[in-house]
């Protein structure tokens, strides 16, 4: 009987500790994983949380059917993660700043909440308890994250009034924010002379109606001139404004004349003359009142003496054209046509109309490029404001979180290029992205050339072995240049984008895939989340709603830390 008993214990009682030790390790774990999941909270205080989680998850884990007990105050030990240069392992030190691991103790001690571990058949050689432990240790895993940003000329669509019958855009935002307008400590400053204008008219006449939806009505905004080709102009206020030029009654009648709109740039030269822009040489005598010409009494070069307006030989331009794309005559014809996003998505009563309104809408539908509006870098055009905004949010959540991240930008329109390289350095991340502007270099979207950047930066020599791939992918649009890169085609651009995020996601990198605006394809996106083991998030509305959906997305990409056990 006491062999038999002897066996009892070596097999029931060893066997009993096997199972204990297996049930501790297993609650060990799931703590240590909790708690290291807090360490990245954005709310109160991470400690706290961690000690917090490590004990309520160990007590969900039984031990001998009774939750498993520790103490959260000297079983739970936070520290770093560091990396063995020889190795590649993770070791874990105490006693540094950064916290970034965090180990837990289950403990069945005679010391310990819930006391040692009791024996069964033990008892007959004189042992009846045992002091049994575990401990299990996770870190906040170092991310090489790669942000790959639409610059595609779309991403300004929400400031144009191409969208102004779906939201409320923000035009006004965009002029005022331009170069050139008056400060608000100018003693003359008003809202209406916010941002700059361009010629005696625009001048007077300001921005005009600030609201612009679905409601809007060009024809009663204060801050445009209807002058259409063909029709003689009836305009008090230009007529008095040519006067105080010092233009004469026969030089205003030809101005204001359709008479020579045959010829197109005859229009054009009295569109500017007009508005400011340039100056008449007429050539013209004095009228029936014995008023001189503008040319006698300022001593400008006369022209030819007609009733034309001549477009090359009769201008001086009394305002340059502020930017190296477009031109005067190109804005005029832009007002013209009627083949524009502004009047046939807007509002086709927009033809015709100048004012700041229509020029600053040209130049976003039509010179976005950096190369040929540097200032719109400066605009808050939308959706790319909320776009940088929302990085710009991510990467001060990952200062704030003292990670030992690594971002690089990554962007793409009909070419995608590598702009950042992979660094700690956050702010050269958003500092870049708010140098740049909807349509920087192109205008289509080359998101799988995006992509395929992202794949070489985070697969470069500046990528870390042991740091957790992610990718985040930014659109407000669809994927329209194949791989070949030849632009328009709506079909093979997202098999390009769906055959690179495939790559992206056998080389174990994860996409999360960011859409916003309702006109963004959201079914290729959610795909690409998809192959890529990542989350699509969109984000859509009104601008302020999608700029706060934004603000939201980021802080969680931000605080997203994938966690792993490292003993």
């Amino acid at each position: 009987m006491t062999t038999l008993l002897g066996f009892a214990a070596l097999s029931i009682d060893l066997g009993y500790l096997y199972k204990v030790k297996c049930e501790m390790q297993v609650a060990a774990d799931a703590a240590a994983l909790a708690a290291a999941g807090q360490l990245a909270t954005l709310d109160g205080d991470p400690i706290e949380a961690a000690r917090y989680m490590a004990f309520d998850y160990a007590y969900r884990n039984k031990i001998s059917n009774e939750g498993a007990l520790i103490d959260p105050q000297t079983d739970v030990i936070f520290g770093q993660a560091t990396i063995d240069p020889e190795t590649g392992n993770y070791a874990f030190e105490t006693g540094t700043g950064v916290i970034d691991a965090v180990r837990v103790r289950v403990r069945r001690t005679s010391d310990s909440p819930a006391g040692p571990i009791n024996l069964f058949f033990a008892n007959i050689f004189g042992k009846s308890e045992k002091d049994m432990w575990a401990q299990a240790t996770a870190i906040l895993v170092p991310r090489d994250i790669a942000i790959v940003a639409d610059l595609s000329a779309s991403h300004n669509d929400d400031s144009e009034f191409y969208h102004m019958n779906i939201t409320e855009i923000n035009m006004y935002d965009v002029w005022a924010a331009l170069p050139g307008g008056l400060d608000e400590s100018d003693p003359n400053y008003t809202p209406q002379k916010a941002g700059p204008t361009w010629g005696d008219y625009m001048e007077q006449a300001g921005f005009g109606t600030e609201t612009i939806d679905s409601s809007y009505d060009p024809t009663s905004d204060s801050g445009l001139v209807y002058l259409p080709r063909y029709y003689s102009w009836n305009n008090t206020t230009i007529e008095n404004l040519l006067a105080a030029q010092n233009y004469n009654a026969d030089e205003i009648d030809a101005i204001m004349s359709s008479g020579y709109d045959s010829d197109s740039s005859a229009w054009k030269a009295r569109v500017c003359v007009a508005l400011g822009l340039a100056v008449w040489r007429s050539g013209k005598g004095p009228d029936d009142y014995g008023q001189p010409a503008k040319w006698q009494v300022e001593g400008l070069y006369p022209g030819n003496g007609n009733d034309w307006v001549g477009w090359s030989s009769e201008l001086t331009w009394a305002e340059s054209y502020p930017y190296s794309g477009g031109s005067w005559s190109a804005y005029c014809d832009y007002v013209k046509s009627t083949g524009t996003k502004m009047v046939r998505n807007g509002d086709s009563r927009l033809r015709y109309c100048f004012g700041v309104k229509t020029f600053v809408n040209y130049m976003l539908e039509y010179e976005p490029s950096y190369y040929d509006c540097p200032d719109l870098r400066f605009a808050p055009a939308q959706p790319m404001q909320a776009v940088k905004e929302a990085v710009d949010e991510m990467m001060n959540i990952i200062t704030d979180l003292e990670t030992d991240d690594q971002v690089s930008l990554e962007s793409y329109c009909t070419v995608a290029r590598h702009e950042v390289d992979l660094t700690q350095e956050y702010s050269a991340i958003s500092g870049r992205l708010n140098d740049m502007q909807a349509g920087h270099y192109e205008s289509w979207t080359n998101m799988g050339g995006g992509i395929e950047r992202a794949i070489e930066e985070l697969t470069s020599d500046r990528a870390r072995q042991a740091a957790v791939k992610v990718m985040v992918l930014l659109t407000d649009g669809k994927a329209n240049v194949n791989e070949w890169g030849q632009a328009g085609d709506y079909y093979n651009g997202p098999i390009y984008a769906k055959d690179m995020a495939q790559e992206a996601a056998d080389l174990g990198i994860r996409i999360y895939a960011v859409s916003v605006g309702a006109d963004s394809d959201t079914d290729t996106m959610e795909e690409i989340a998809e192959i890529g083991s990542g989350t699509h998030f969109h984000a859509e509305g009104s601008i302020e709603d999608y700029s706060a959906q934004l603000a939201a997305i980021f802080q969680t990409l931000g605080g997203k830390r994938p966690v792993m056990l490292i003993d």
